[in-house]
């Protein structure tokens, strides 16, 4: 304790230390905070790996019994599983391993590409199964291209943006639906083989034998290197039609389009997306853990004007922004500091004095750009979960600083010596100081140690345990040095303003403390048995409430979307058109309940913001021409006095 007196000493007398160590604090602090990178969640290490199989016109059952049970049994026994999870639907299963964190997500992956590769029991008809590592990655944006034209042209537009936004260099990631895939069909009917004497098998040969690129080597001479290659393979449907089926001996040939239709069009699968009733393709823009959500928000804002102002026909819509909802979360911390810097001003200037108060309101900011400095060391970005930390200690920053500040304040009023006020100001109180901070400290400190699904809360804990922990040195340090000063502690005279308001308020504050607090702490110690027993009925009261429910409990709030689901799921087997119809009749009935909303709270502006329907898949994580769902969107609710359920139903 005594170094620690010391060291709190030399600060005090050479008050040029701590102004070195505020503006290493705001260099670092600014520099580090403006290079934090931003993004909606933490991202997660690299700990799944996906297995794919497509077996085209299989029936989930199919697919359960002769694809998914197979490998479930070829990786059972392989080591660092921690779990899988699988899903069989129509033409296609899938298997998500999950890894233990402690093992090498490569070997796990050689082991589960050999167990699979192992195979060969699986269907003639299932396609060669897909391994790869799921690389973590998190939504930045979803967009919108609709417009009067056909789906192709759509097609070739979204292809357009994806490409030029992936040149922008920010974004590396960018996912495009609400098509099926384009293929070639060549369709020949059983009248023109028998005109021609053909066979099905003859076409089809001569398909995969004259659209194919071939090597055939290489011929060296002294001089030059001859390279031997046929290139044939096409992938226009007009050129394709120029393959020779069959050479006759009068020199002739019977061409591919001489015998059958050949066209380009979208392969035959359920994959259809609206936007307010019409046909649109998304655009997902997504970002990896290196990448900043705010400069790819940026970008793609700036993007869609530009696009918009130069493409005829089509039209680009930003429909959902996560960029927009950390806004919200940073609007929520600086109001919250701002409130929390007035109070400190406010109430440390009424009762002690204004520059005492700014010292005290000081350890916000610098605890927060000293929090950006350590938490550059461990990859900690700006996400809901940190803001939520920011948030969450905002409110206890300056209690340290305010015992300090206010027992160092009451030293000086006994001696009126501001260097012996402030030494010994502060050691009085540290002990207590530093215990009540480095309790909080502790309580954190398990979140560090969680792993799977919780190792989000990482952040939060690097925020709470990193702002403490420098509030502590700003207190113990900085602030007593700055107190010292005779500028900051100075005797009020009795003829001035300042001193009678004071002294005003500190006769409110006696009478809180001495008749109020005083005689409520009297009881509490004269009539123990009382006391403990209104402390154990209220831990009581409050038990019942919680078990019984009246009490809501979770482990992590859930942050609320203006938005909600409806899945839509027929049996097995039912077209797309039926799906598609009743998607149309409830999307149709939403606007309807939009336009009678609108007209019972007499606004103009639509409650409703967009509906998202997407055919041949399901929120529940289904796909098939079964399958569908629509996804509402609307406006906050909150000035309207109204919630989510006053929508639904």
């Amino acid at each position: 304790m005594k170094s620690i007196k010391d060291l709190v000493e030399y600060f005090v007398k050479f008050p040029i230390l701590a102004n070195i160590l505020i503006a290493l604090t705001l260099l670092g602090g600014i520099v580090t905070m403006v290079g934090t990178k931003k993004s909606f969640f933490p991202t997660r290490s690299d700990l799944y790996i996906n297995i794919q199989v497509v077996y085209p016109g299989a029936s989930p059952e199919e697919m359960e019994e002769g694809v998914t049970l197979k490998i479930e049994e070829a990786i059972n026994a392989i080591a660092g599983i921690k779990e899988y999870t699988s899903t069989s639907s129509e033409n296609q299963a899938t298997i998500t391993v999950e890894i233990i964190e402690s093992f090498d997500i490569d070997e796990v992956y050689t082991e589960l590409k050999n167990a699979v590769d192992g195979i060969s029991s699986f269907p003639a008809g299932a396609e060669k199964p897909i391994i790869f590592k799921q690389r973590q990655q998190s939504t930045a944006q979803w967009l919108a291209l609709t417009g009067d034209v056909d789906l192709r042209t759509l097609k070739f537009y979204a292809e357009r943006v994806e490409d030029e936004l992936l040149a922008y260099g920010a974004i590396s990631q960018i996912n495009v639906s609400g098509f099926p895939a384009l293929e070639i069909s060549i369709d020949v009917s059983e009248e023109t083989l028998r005109r021609y004497n053909l066979t099905f098998d003859q076409v089809a040969t001569a398909v995969r034998n004259n659209n194919q690129d071939i090597s055939a080597g290489s011929v060296k001479s002294p001089n030059e290197e001859i390279l031997i290659r046929s290139r044939s393979k096409e992938t226009d449907a007009e050129l394709i039609g120029d393959i020779i089926v069959r050479s006759n001996s009068d020199g002739t040939h019977l061409l591919l389009s001489d015998v059958a239709t050949i066209t380009e069009q979208f392969e035959e699968v359920p994959n259809k997306a609206y936007i307010n009733g019409e046909e649109a393709v998304f655009i997902e823009v997504r970002k990896l853990e290196t990448e900043d959500l705010q400069k790819i928000s940026e970008i793609v804002n700036v993007y869609v004007d530009e696009f918009n102002e130069n493409a005829e026909g089509v039209k680009l819509t930003m429909t959902w922004d996560f960029m927009t909802m950390l806004n919200q979360r940073l609007d929520l911390l600086t109001t919250n500091g701002i409130i929390g810097l007035a109070l400190v001003l406010l109430s440390l200037g009424l009762f002690l004095n204004l520059k005492l108060s700014f010292w005290v309101a000081w350890g916000i900011p610098s605890s927060f750009l000293g929090m950006f400095i350590l938490g550059s060391f461990v990859g900690l970005t700006i996400n809901m979960i940190s803001l939520f930390g920011m948030i969450l200690v905002i409110g206890i920053l300056v209690d340290d600083g305010i015992v300090i500040a206010e027992n160092i304040y009451a030293h000086f009023e006994k001696h009126g010596n501001p260097i012996k006020a402030a030494v010994q100001g502060t050691m009085e109180v540290l002990p207590a100081v530093f215990t009540s901070v480095t309790t909080t400290i502790v309580a954190f400190i398990p979140l560090l140690l969680l792993s799977g699904g919780f190792e989000f809360l990482r952040d939060m804990a690097f925020v709470v345990i990193f702002s403490l922990g420098f509030s502590l040195l700003e207190a113990f340090f900085v602030l007593p040095a700055h107190l010292a000063s005779k500028s900051v502690l100075k005797v009020r005279k009795e003829e001035t303003r300042g001193f009678k308001i004071r002294k005003a308020l500190n006769g409110v504050i006696d009478f809180l403390k001495l008749k109020i607090y005083g005689r409520a702490l009297r009881f509490t110690m004269e009539y123990r048995a009382i006391s403990l027993a209104l402390l154990f009925a209220f831990v009581m009261i409050i038990s019942g409430l919680l078990g019984g429910g009246l009490i809501k409990a979770t482990f992590f709030p859930q942050i609320p979307f203006n938005s909600f689901n409806v899945d839509i799921e027929f049996k097995p087997g039912e077209r797309e058109d039926k799906v598609e119809a009743y998607i149309a009749r409830f999307d149709e009935a939403v606007w309807q309940v939009n336009a009678d909303m609108m007209e019972e709270l007499g606004t103009d502006e639509d409650i409703i913001n967009n509906t998202f329907s997407i055919i041949g898949f399901s929120g529940l994580g289904g796909s098939g021409s079964h399958t569908g769902f629509i996804n509402v969107f609307y406006r906050e609710l909150d000035e309207y006095g109204l919630n989510q359920f006053d929508i639904i139903k």
